[in-house]
């Protein structure tokens, strides 16, 4: 591009009266500082007026974010607020059609990867046996019980925990602002561990170990070591292959999966989840794999017998009728769900 001499001055002003509208739209601070980021980025490689702009001018920009490098999906969201400030300072408007020097700019879409590893119970307990702490094992398994973003669980104090005549819920605060989640496969341990923490409503469910002055929460960086942590034990154990995607995100795609497989509507995933009403996103989570598609050719065609599923209450109510293989069964996993508490409770 041509060296003109741009008012920086005025340039800066611009993004902080663009920022000021963008925040009384409603954005996170993190959205926020995201976008101001960008922009500053998009300002110190600028050298034309942004009037002078032309469609090749973008396409070299896209191609030095490229050699960052930054994968597609990344070059996507720093485009978007560089398109959006574009926009705004061209035509006057926040929402609409792209301005013309970004008509037909395309980003090359990433190549398909593997899927997230799936979480089931066998690997839930693997991934608890590598931590040694309770507040991590109660972590984890609030992950896998609720699907909720770490961040989510991280930000939970004690007056977020709750019961109702349904049963123990907590109450997460995400991007799309306020939701239920009901318990189920972490209520022992979570009603263990939020008796042994202070009666605060205020009180961090999660805080820091050390240099504690106080009610302090633990970083993302902290729980992000947990993770990675764990998945390099579980790949030195063969456990998992190197190439296996485990991560956070991995107990979202998991759960979002499961309520697929229980028949759950995408409004329904969508509220239990955190996402926008309108979102697609329940299309993107938990797609079916080709395990999913033998499995349901099997059933369809009478190949594999489809087993109904024992649940606790059924169980009870065959052993309350006499059925003493019921009483047996409910017997045994009362007593492995016992079992597992306690051995969780003695590990240092």
């Amino acid at each position: 591009m041509q060296q003109d001499i741009i008012n920086k001055s005025e340039s800066a002003q611009a993004i902080t009266d663009f920022m000021f509208i963008k925040k009384s739209n409603g954005l996170t601070p993190k959205t926020l500082n995201h976008y101001e980021a960008s922009l500053r980025v998009f300002e110190e490689w600028r050298t034309k007026p942004l009037d002078e702009l032309s469609q090749m001018d973008m396409a070299q920009y896209v191609q030095k974010l490229r050699e960052t490098p930054l994968r597609p999906k990344s070059v996507e969201l720093r485009m978007h607020p560089v398109k959006s400030f574009l926009r705004w300072m061209l035509t006057g408007n926040i929402k609409g059609s792209a301005p013309p020097c970004c008509v037909g700019l395309e980003i090359k879409k990433e190549t398909r990867q593997k899927p997230h590893t799936l979480i089931n119970s066998k690997l839930l307990q693997y991934i608890l046996s590598e931590v040694n702490r309770f507040d991590q094992k109660v972590y984890f398994t609030l992950l896998y019980d609720t699907g909720a973003r770490r961040s989510e669980i991280l930000d939970l104090r004690m007056g977020d925990i709750g019961r109702d005549e349904h049963g123990m819920y907590v109450e997460l605060n995400g991007k799309t602002g306020y939701r239920k989640n009901y318990l189920h496969e972490s209520i022992g341990l979570v009603s263990h561990y939020v008796n042994s923490l202070p009666d605060d409503p205020k009180w961090h469910l999660f805080n820091k170990v050390r240099e504690n002055t106080g009610n302090e929460r633990l970083s993302y960086g902290t729980v992000d070591k947990w993770m990675y942590r764990i998945r390099e034990k579980l790949v030195e154990k063969k456990i998992l292959s190197a190439s296996d995607r485990l991560s956070f995100h991995s107990f979202r795609h998991t759960k979002a999966r499961n309520l697929k497989r229980l028949k759950w509507s995408n409004d329904e995933i969508n509220v239990w989840m955190g996402w926008a009403k309108n979102s697609n996103m329940a299309t993107h989570y938990g797609q079916a794999r080709e395990e999913d598609v033998v499995h349901r050719f099997l059933e369809d065609t009478g190949r594999k017998v489809v087993e109904e599923e024992e649940t606790i209450e059924s169980l009870k109510e065959d052993c309350k009728k006499g059925n003493q293989e019921a009483c047996a069964k409910l017997e045994k996993i009362q007593k492995e769900n016992e079992e597992f508490l306690e051995h969780l409770m003695t590990i240092e």
